[in-house]
């Protein structure tokens, strides 16, 4: 087994396994169809943040996709925490991913019955330079509609996402936003979108996006300093006339963004609305970190 102490940890069902040498089959329906569940969090002082939230929302995805056979979620939450504790420290942290998919396969096609579900989990350590102020363009592919798919399951159906992110980068951004096709603004790739004009926040409306922990944080950061929040169907322009914007994710926290597409936005100002909502909810997610101890 490799034991490069940077390169992926990887368990399955808690089990340890090789980063070199292990996988799905080809006919897996998680592969063939994306047909998996999944949470991401951030490890910090070698401590989960809010792994309850993360897994109790896993949870309400795999019973959405009818993804299997019921599982203990407190047994699953007991074999993350075992998993982490062989975790080395990280400067920056450990990226988790939890993901859940069934261990039916599906030789001749779609096979729609029941199985137990299998539990992956896989430990990144974070980069440097992870809340750096962003690039990002407006996406030619839109957001899956939620006619389609909700957007309130977090599935492995992320294609959109990933063509998005490519293009984007293949024309010099960091990120994109995806837009509805009738060209509502919802969010980033991986990440909620918030803007503020005149100290007030703008976000879309639930409806239309996948309501993210770090989002939640910011929205209850705000009500407890009564700072107003616009929810809503807004148009690109409606962006452009931000002056500050940035992104939410629960492994990034509050990343600046100081360019969508030709619009440039302020930065790096300390005293800034996002620069105090990012050091407050960060000193929220050490005290998160001191309180599972």
């Amino acid at each position: 087994m490799v034991n490069d102490p940077h390169s992926p940890q990887i368990w399955c069902n808690g089990i340890p396994q090789d980063p070199e040498n292990h996988g799905l089959p080809i006919h897996h329906p998680a592969i063939l169809y994306g047909e998996s569940a999944f949470e991401t969090f951030k490890v910090v002082k070698g401590k989960p943040l809010y792994l309850g939230e993360h897994l109790e929302r896993l949870q309400k995805t795999v019973v959405g996709l009818g993804l299997g056979s019921p599982y203990s979620a407190s047994g699953l939450e007991e074999e993350v925490r075992q998993a982490l504790d062989s975790l080395h420290d990280a400067p920056n942290g450990w990226r988790v991913r939890v993901t859940l998919v069934s261990e039916r396969t599906a030789l001749m096609g779609l096979d729609g019955k029941e199985a137990p579900i299998q539990r992956w989990l896989m430990a990144v350590p974070i980069g440097d330079g992870i809340g750096k102020p962003l690039r990002v363009s407006i996406s030619p592919f839109h957001k899956i509609p939620p006619g389609s798919l909700p957007p309130s399951w977090k599935h492995g159906n992320y294609l959109s996402s990933l063509l998005s992110l490519r293009q984007a980068q293949q024309r010099g951004f960091d990120d994109a936003i995806l837009v509805t096709e009738s060209g509502i603004v919802t969010e980033g790739t991986s990440a909620n979108l918030f803007w503020i004009r005149d100290r007030q926040l703008a976000t879309c409306s639930d409806d239309l996006i996948f309501q993210g922990l770090t989002r939640d944080r910011v929205i209850r950061y705000a009500e407890s300093e009564q700072i107003p929040i616009h929810y809503g169907h807004f148009t690109v322009e409606e962006l452009r006339q931000a002056d500050e914007v940035f992104f939410t994710s629960s492994v990034r926290g509050i990343v600046p963004i100081q360019r969508v597409e030709t619009s440039h936005y302020s930065v790096g100002d300390p005293d800034s609305m996002t620069m105090k909502i990012a050091r407050d909810l960060r000193d929220l997610d050490l005290q998160e970190a001191v309180g599972s101890c």
